[in-house]
């Protein structure tokens, strides 16, 4: 692991949103970001769970995705 970063998920979320486009997905995004880094994806993996706002972004990022088979119910805006 690189030691010169900090692992909180503000930073992580600061540089993994800087990857997201159109044809990057967040969670495409995290992983790669785990690979440059050299961070096991199961340590983000608990980091995230942690984080209630990445958690709630790699939730919707999934949902976009229709990577989960139950949808959470959004009121329309």
């Amino acid at each position: 692991m690189n030691n010169n970063i900090t692992l909180t998920a503000e930073s992580i979320l600061m540089e993994v949103e800087n990857y997201v486009n159109n044809d990057v997905s967040l969670i495409d995004a995290i992983v790669y970001y785990a690979e440059r880094h050299d961070i096991e994806i199961e340590l983000l993996g608990d980091i995230i769970r942690r984080s209630v706002v990445l958690k709630s972004k790699v939730r919707d990022d999934a949902e976009r995705l229709n990577l989960l088979e139950e949808k959470t119910a959004k009121l329309p805006i």
